[in-house]
């Protein structure tokens, strides 16, 4: 059987998500003709450092391209939305088509089933981050026939909208904390002081995102306030459609020598700076659950003035404090934040372990790669059974 691991994006931060799954399965199961399939050149690079931490691997690396015109659109267009990613479907059909199944960290490929009819693929959805946000589209996970989950808090959520279907997943962990761990990432110094380390990681999703009523009041707290060192890393998809979420910096947040800015870099998605960071500050991204596999203080910015302290969808705000008013309250948050930490800690520890599984004996790695090979050798007996019949 062949199988595809499909990384369709403009950034590479879906890739730790899904490819050690790839790179397992051809250690651990060589009945499988294994692919990763990528659609830029910074993805095969990821991959190819993936695949170092899993010696003896049989990954074949594959770089899709779009159609010729498309490519010279693509830099303009991008800017909005996203196109290249249906593109790389619709152009390379015939690789898809030759494909017994498909796994990947994204949703568009639940096209293939839904727009070119590909029905006979077999389409496996790992997910990537494990956040709570509200619009997730939770619903695309019927498209695909198999998924792969982080911990228990997505079975439950996912079961509970009726999107989950009984036999149809595994519970296996978040593999990219292994990649994290194997390449060595741990805690360094960015700045040339001991103050303290703020890292600012506001959401592209505007609806929720803190980025377009806070951002520059964040930023200019930290030009105003010395005493702290700034991270600015928002999610790298803020910046990369930057027309459409509307995001520009301006001149005199650069330089500053307390703020370190970066809003294109792998490091906005290897953990580097969750992993530096002495404080969390954000509102819904996914990656404050990456923050804490080692606990510390953190902060959350309610621009949207939200009444989340029984809403499902802001579950990470209990732990931490909760400002609406950065003049008025970011400053005292900081002060107050190795104080009150203490209180938050016992919310933080539950969160964490009902949102990642884990156990001794294996990696989420291999546990998803022995998942795929389960599911896809049941449904290949399944498939000649009824044949047969």
């Amino acid at each position: 059987m062949r199988v595809g691991f499909l990384f369709n994006h403009y950034s590479t931060h879906q890739m730790p998500h899904a490819a050690p799954y790839a790179y397992e399965l051809s250690r651990r199961h060589p009945e499988f003709e294994v692919i990763i399939v990528t659609a830029t050149e910074a993805e095969v690079d990821m991959a190819r450092s993936i695949g170092t931490l899993y010696p003896g691997h049989r990954c074949r690396l594959l770089r899709l391209y779009p159609t010729w015109w498309y490519r010279l659109i693509d830099p303009l267009v991008s800017l909005f939305v996203f196109g290249r990613k249906d593109r790389i479907l619709k152009d390379n059909l015939d690789l898809f088509c030759s494909l017994d199944a498909l796994v990947s960290p994204e949703r568009h490929c639940g096209r293939l089933h839904t727009l070119y009819g590909l029905q006979d693929l077999k389409l496996i959805h790992t997910r990537h981050g494990a956040g709570d946000r509200e619009g997730t589209r939770d619903e695309d996970v019927t498209l695909f026939d198999f998924v792969l989950l982080p911990g228990q808090k997505n079975v439950d959520r996912l079961t509970a909208v009726g999107c989950l279907k009984p036999g149809r997943y595994a519970v296996t962990g978040y593999p990219k904390f292994e990649v994290i761990r194997g390449w060595g990432r741990g805690r360094r110094r960015l700045f040339d002081n001991t103050n303290p380390v703020v890292v600012y990681n506001p959401h592209f999703y505007q609806p929720l995102s803190s980025w377009a009523r806070m951002g520059y009041a964040v930023l200019d707290f930290f030009v105003a306030n010395p005493d702290y060192n700034l991270i600015f890393a928002p999610h790298a998809v803020l910046f990369a459609r930057r027309w459409r979420h509307h995001a520009s910096l301006l001149p005199r947040y650069k330089g500053v020598p307390n703020i370190l800015i970066d809003t294109d870099s792998p490091a906005l998605s290897d953990m580097t700076y969750t992993l530096v960071a002495d404080i969390y500050l954000g509102d819904v991204s996914s990656q404050i659950y990456e923050f804490l596999l080692e606990p510390r203080p953190c902060i959350f910015l309610n621009a949207h003035r939200i009444a989340w302290e029984n809403n499902p969808h802001y579950a990470h705000w209990r732990f931490g404090q909760v400002i609406d008013d950065v003049a008025r309250d970011l400053g005292p948050a900081l002060a107050a934040a190795s104080d009150t930490h203490p209180q938050f800690l016992p919310v933080q520890l539950a969160g964490f372990t009902y949102t990642f599984h884990n156990e001794s004996g294996s990696t989420a790695a291999q546990r998803g790669a022995d998942a795929i090979a389960e599911f896809l050798t049941s449904s290949s007996r399944t498939v000649t059974a009824l044949s047969a019949a």
